[in-house]
């Protein structure tokens, strides 16, 4: 009995284990000069083609108290400038939201995206199927279901939510 007990303990711990591999937290490091505290995800989510020569990098921007501000994109390979941005996410239980970014014309990739409190409530709730990017100036675009986390955002607002941060120390 106790064998079997054991082996069912270390079966539930490689199981959490496993689930933990790709899991997504958010560090804070307090400036103590400009008397700020900075918060970042310990990943983004990235979503490319096959041959990784096309992608997007998708994360969040916090605002100093680690509240969610909006959700950031860093384009790649899409075309060299871009605006109107359109970003897709396709959801496990078939929902989605559909996003323009709302920043102005940019040669860097950079595209901002603001959320309602339903989208936001969706991307905090709801694993993702398939996400697509597309340059509203270029019209390129990707389109992808697998190689990320589908649970990053998820993870993302738990730890928001819950306030859990962890220091990032030099």
């Amino acid at each position: 009995m106790k064998k079997a007990l054991l082996i069912f303990t270390l079966a539930l711990i490689a199981i959490a284990l496993k689930g933990q591999s790709d899991s997504t937290f958010i560090y804070y490091f307090e400036d103590e000069m400009e008397e700020t505290t900075y918060y970042m995800s310990s990943l983004n989510l990235v979503v490319a083609n096959a041959e990784k020569s096309k992608g997007v990098k998708l994360g969040i921007h916090y605002t100093t108290e680690g509240e969610f501000s909006f959700v950031t994109a860093k384009l790649i390979g899409l075309g060299n400038c871009c605006e109107n941005n359109k970003l897709i996410i396709l959801f496990e239980d078939g929902s989605k939201i559909n996003l323009v970014s709302w920043n102005d014309f940019d040669c860097e990739g950079n595209a901002y995206f603001s959320l309602t409190d339903t989208q936001k409530n969706k991307l905090a709730k709801l694993p993702i199927k398939t996400v697509r990017v597309t340059n509203g100036y270029s019209y390129e675009s990707i389109t992808s279901s697998k190689g990320y986390n589908k649970r990053h955002f998820i993870q993302l607002f738990h730890c928001i939510d819950n306030k859990l941060f962890t220091l990032l120390e030099d």
